[in-house]
């Protein structure tokens, strides 16, 4: 006679398209965890710098910016190299995650056919695989920081581990709607570059957000990703305590946009599996 399996000896299986809890996703902690490897080993495995190209990039792009703000079109901002790296490599870590949100369901279509697991890992090993990368990035900034422009360190950066955290959630809060909308509508691939580029001129990446004008800085401030730059540069750059209004602001922004995110994904993801 065949023993009858109990309930703790079957194997946990959560339908990519039926709503699921924050639990079920810990429960498939492993299978993230695999995921962030796979989607790693993936980017760069025919690439001949491989993991040289996360610092490359970005480093490029920071010297670019440097050249012609400090000598073409000037801004007065004393070691202006060191206040781009302050916050580029954050602005990076958002563009990424907001571009990739457009296709990542997409991009594992066939993985959700064949594998039971909730969708919203997909877009968590997005983020955790770009932390990844944005920890090595940060890592330099922080030593260059440290060397050539502090001269020692701040005691404000004790905060860093903090706003990383509330970055982490404030892209996840995002890129999940943007996941949802690209399901229905492949427009959102279309658009977002154009999003991203008014983003960027909208947000504190190459100037300061103190050269916004006085009456224009609240309506300016309701971006999320402007305070959180602006934190960073605070922390980084100036070596000074944030303001906590602007701390408290934005980290609310990143908790609520994190659980109003979740709240659309799961919502929708019941009509993932009939679309893509």
């Amino acid at each position: 006679m065949t023993a009858t399996p109990t309930r703790r000896d079957r194997p946990l299986l959560v339908s990519s398209s039926k709503r699921s809890r924050p639990g079920d996703v810990w429960r498939y902690r492993e299978f993230l965890r695999s995921l962030v490897v796979r989607n790693l080993k993936v980017k760069y495995q025919r690439s001949v710098l491989g993991f040289v190209w996360t610092l490359l990039n970005p480093m490029l792009t920071i010297g670019v910016l440097t050249l012609v703000f400090t000598y073409f079109i000037k801004i007065k901002v004393e070691h202006y190299w060191a206040f781009v790296f302050s916050g580029y490599f954050v602005w990076n870590f958002m563009l990424q995650m907001l571009s990739s949100a457009t296709y990542t369901l997409a991009e594992h279509a066939s993985l959700r056919r064949s594998v039971a697991f909730p969708s919203e890992v997909l877009v968590l090993a997005t983020a955790a695989s770009r932390l990844v990368e944005f920890a090595v990035e940060m890592a330099i900034a922080v030593l260059l920081l440290v060397f050539a422009h502090h001269h020692g360190v701040p005691a404000s950066f004790i905060l860093l581990p903090w706003l990383i955290a509330i970055q982490v959630l404030l892209a996840i809060g995002l890129a999940m709607p943007i996941a949802t909308l690209s399901v229905f509508y492949s427009d959102v691939q279309h658009a977002m570059p154009i999003l991203l580029l008014m983003l960027f001129y909208l947000s504190p990446v190459f100037y300061p957000a103190t050269l916004v004008p006085d009456t224009l800085r609240p309506f300016y401030f309701l971006n999320p990703i402007a305070g959180l730059l602006t934190l960073f540069h605070d922390v980084l750059y100036s070596g000074q305590w944030p303001s906590a209004t602007l701390l408290a602001a934005v980290t609310l922004a990143a908790i609520g946009s994190c659980a109003i995110g979740y709240l659309i994904f799961n919502r929708y993801k019941v009509l993932f599996a009939e679309i893509v």
